[in-house]
């Protein structure tokens, strides 16, 4: 799967008509590598390529004579922007000249004019700030047809007696997403870590073109859960960028950022008292060493612990903050850089433990180990002092941050009105930012049928259907190791469309299982219908080869059986927590046939996916390979829970040896499904997985080998 921005062109000049043999060898190459449907990857065939060629370099001379007039150059093309083009005008732009030279090797040239004889002319922009479209002004929608400030198009026009395209939209956002919308016409899938490239792209034209887009769902936000090491937390400013790239071409334009009490992301001091207090995954020990013995230890780069980058180097209080407010800076301003809004999901009523005296606590909170408190839900509203250090903390985000565009609040009570808020909010102008504009402020709302962010206005509206702005949560479910399955992903989001809100946001928990459901929520959202198997071969088909959406779609059925079966058990491991073996012996000592059906649906799942690979061309290979290995991840995880079932009932029976040998196959199941899992990494998810499995699974199992070894001696 090829990352945001990662481009990679054969050079393509010929631009005199010239043959030169590095072109020729890059064209056969290019064609051989369409051709092949091998197991092999790309660098194995570059290699036998070069291997066969370099003994037979007479041959090489005589095919470059023989076929040097038959060397064709990548089309010309023009990219005509405004002068003054919106840098996200100018951004598009640049997607655009990366589309077409990655699908056809075009010659590409970005300017504000194109010169007269230019072949291939494509506008982007819009007539307002693009003049080289304003003599298309009647070609651009207006009237009851006018776009929107996100309706975009791709739309056929003439230029010089030669066809042009217009790519633009009602904003320059929109336009984006219009070159993104070209790329999908070009056989381009965008998903959430990177692209997957045609391998058959269309004939290169401008004419016949004619797409209008609208959206269906004016709000699409993303969610940043930002907790711990198997979501966003463990992300550095750089992968948030790769992902906000590629959620930019699924054109989401919003995204939140859930930021705790504990987190070192702000500074500040009442009462006469300093924070100096603070914790990034929470309040659970969050040290993941992952150097020694360490299943799928070559994934951590020879780390010693698991951690976010961006905090790798600070190890002070100050040094901390300091790091938490040029990473949490830099995601903002990257969101900001592809058109995005960008709101901090706050909890009003959570303070740092630092400021402890002055927070009643609820019971179940006293003694806790945390660098965070929370206030209790019927004392918070009424003590002013607590008031006055919520509105304190508050303020220390808006100064830090004042790039952000909203705030959403949450409260550890079920129920806050719009009385209380006054209380907490007197000043009318708190939420105003330093240029004057005021933020958008929801708050969370937990008495709705579902958790929704609802305005000040209307909190205390107990119809939904009278609230303007709920929001649905899609994704969000109890983090798990297991994969989760995309395939009825559309039915569930009709359900929730029926409740009566028509903008949602998605919640996932950070492992990547959910490409195929972010593609088919983002054709959707402009008016697609596709059911999940069509969503699979429109993303499959053009991007893997003829036959590999079957095999794709039989594993993924095979994924949602044992997926239903998995939801039945309390079963997973939980986000930060140890691995219980006393849960799991119960869990599969009491479902053995489901465990045992979950297992035979993740093989099959497993063994369809890899005939998909052996399959699949060029880069498709990422996806299919990725599932692959993540249902043989869960087939092992599984493994792994019944040895420790075997061995607990062993170990009850005092049947030494037998207890010694599950273990030691419980171990090497883990140790196999880790390294599996190693081998596809494609996010700090994905190793933040493997270093809670290490810390939580794999180490305490070998513990328990050890003790039990040594007790049998």
């Amino acid at each position: 799967m090829r990352q945001p921005h990662g481009h990679t062109t054969t050079e393509s000049s010929h631009r005199d008509g010239s043959c030169s043999l590095r072109g020729l060898c890059a064209l056969l190459f290019k064609q051989s590598s369409r051709m092949s449907v091998g197991t092999e990857g790309r660098k194995d065939r570059e290699v036998h390529f070069q291997r066969r060629f370099s003994r037979a370099p007479v041959l090489v001379l005589m095919l470059s004579a023989a076929l040097c007039s038959e060397v064709i150059a990548g089309p010309r093309v023009d990219i005509v922007i405004g002068e003054k083009a919106p840098a996200l005008e100018r951004l598009a732009a640049d997607e655009l000249s990366s589309q077409l030279k990655l699908v056809y090797e075009a010659d590409v040239k970005i300017a504000s004019t194109a010169l007269a004889d230019a072949p291939h002319v494509i506008f982007v922009g819009s007539p307002a700030t693009n003049a080289g479209m304003k003599p298309f002004a009647a070609q651009w929608p207006s009237g009851d047809k006018k776009l929107t400030d996100q309706g975009h198009l791709l739309r056929s026009v003439t230029h010089n007696n030669r066809p042009a395209l217009l790519i633009g939209g009602g904003s320059p956002v929109a336009t984006y997403w219009a070159v993104a919308e070209f790329g999908h016409h070009l056989g381009i899938r965008s998903l959430l870590f990177g692209d997957l490239d045609p391998i058959s792209p269309p004939e290169f034209k401008l004419e016949g073109i004619d797409v209008v887009l609208e959206p269906q769902h004016r709000e699409r936000e993303w969610h940043f859960r930002n907790r711990g090491p198997m979501d966003s937390g463990s992300w550095s400013v750089e992968e948030h960028r790769r992902v906000l790239q590629q959620l930019a071409k699924l054109k989401f334009n919003r995204v939140s950022i859930n930021v705790r009490a504990s987190q070192p992301f702000v500074h500040f001091e009442f009462g006469g008292v300093a924070r100096k207090s603070e914790g990034l995954w929470g309040f659970r020990e969050n040290v993941y060493p992952v150097s020694g013995d360490t299943s799928g230890r070559k994934v951590f780069g020879g780390a010693k612990e698991f951690e976010n980058p961006s905090f790798a180097t600070a190890k002070t209080y100050e040094a901390r903050i300091a790091a938490g407010k040029q990473h949490l800076t830099g995601i903002i301003e990257a969101a900001r850089a592809v058109g995005m809004s960008v709101r901090l999901q706050l909890g009003a009523d959570w303070f740092p433990q630092d400021f402890r005296a002055f927070v009643k606590e609820p019971d179940g909170i006293q003694g806790h180990d945390g660098p965070y408190v929370v206030a209790d839900e019927t004392e918070f509203v009424r003590d002013e002092k607590i008031l006055e250090l919520a509105r304190t903390q508050l303020r220390a985000y808006l100064n830090t941050y004042p790039g952000i565009d909203g705030i959403d609040l949450e409260f550890r009570a079920d129920h806050v009105s719009q009385k209380d808020l006054r209380r907490l909010f007197p000043d009318l102008n708190f939420w105003r930012r330093a240029d004057g504009r005021d933020l958008a402020v929801r708050v969370r709302a937990n008495g709705f049928p579902w958790r929704a962010f609802v305005p000040f206005d209307q909190l205390d509206q107990r119809d939904v259907s009278e609230v303007a702005q709920p929001m649905i949560l899609l994704t969000e479910r109890e983090e798990e190791f297991l994969p989760s399955s995309p395939v009825d992903f559309p039915e569930k989001f009709e359900m929730a469309r029926q409740r009566g809100a028509n903008n949602y946001v998605v919640d996932p928990d950070g492992i990547s299982d959910i490409d195929l459901p972010v593609y088919w929520l983002s054709r959707r959202s402009f008016g697609s219908g596709l059911t999940f198997e069509q969503t699979c071969r429109e993303v499959i088909d053009p991007t893997c080869g003829e036959g590999v959406a079957d095999r794709v779609l039989t594993a993924f059925q095979r994924n949602h059986q044992a997926e239903q079966l998995m939801q039945r058990l309390p079963f997973g491991g939980g986000m930060v927590g140890p691995v219980s073996f006393r849960q799991i012996e119960q869990i599969v000592s009491k479902n053995p046939e489901k465990l045992t059906a979950a297992a035979d649906d993740y093989l099959n799942a497993m063994n369809e996916m890899y005939r998909a690979n052996t399959r699949a061309r060029e880069g498709g290979r990422a996806f299919t390979l990725y599932w692959a290995r993540r249902f043989e991840f869960a087939l092992e995880y599984l493994s792994f829970a019944q040895a420790v079932q075997k061995a607990s009932a062993a170990e009850t029976a005092k049947d030494a040896t037998t207890q010694i040998a599950e273990l030691e196959k419980g171990i090497e199941s883990l140790n196999n499904g880790l390294n599996a899992m190693a081998a596809i990494a494609r996010s700090n998810s994905d190793r933040g997985l493997i270093a809670v499995l290490n810390k939580y699974g794999y180490r305490p199992l070998k513990q328990k080998l050890a003790e039990a070894e040594a007790a049998a001696k």
